[in-house]
């Protein structure tokens, strides 16, 4: 009986543990447009702030990630650095940052901004990012031709 109830134990654990590797997995999936709530926290090879409210994450295995914070951070740009905490492993979109500023003995936390979305972008999209070129710019036909005047040309057997 003894045996029974440690294996039915250990069978809970496993039934507990594997939905929230599978949440988590799911948190991590892009969507069609390849925007994601969260990112692996542990794969973040760096950043790079652009100005208050947009950050390149470049994570490990060259992907890059664009998040646009939903208001503007203050101080973001001019200082270029922030801090975060996580409890889950992952970098989410409902997770603060805060700017980190240099003082007389260290760096100190300014006021908490929330990070936006993840979307997945292309080395010359963060190029035109960090450039300040616009993304996704709309491609607009060109205007018609004027008419020109024709003249019937007679025919020639």
């Amino acid at each position: 009986m003894n045996k029974f109830v440690k294996l039915l134990s250990v069978a809970c654990l496993f039934a507990v543990a594997v939905p929230g590797a599978s949440l988590a997995e799911e948190q991590q999936e892009a969507s069609d447009d390849g925007v994601r709530n969260c990112i692996n926290a542990s794969r973040i090879r760096s950043t790079k702030v652009i100005d208050d409210r947009n950050i390149l994450f470049y994570m490990r295995g060259k992907t890059i990630y664009h998040n646009v914070l939903p208001r503007r951070c203050p101080g973001l740009r001019r200082e270029g650095r922030f801090s975060y905490r996580i409890t889950t492993g992952n970098l989410c979109h409902h997770d603060l940052i805060r700017v980190l500023y240099s003082s007389g003995i260290g760096l100190d936390e300014g006021v908490g901004c929330g990070l936006g979305y993840f979307r997945e972008v292309t080395e010359e999209d963060a190029e035109g990012i960090i450039e300040g070129l616009p993304r996704d710019t709309e491609v607009k036909p060109l205007p018609p031709a004027e008419p020109e005047d024709v003249t019937e040309e007679s025919e020639q057997p």
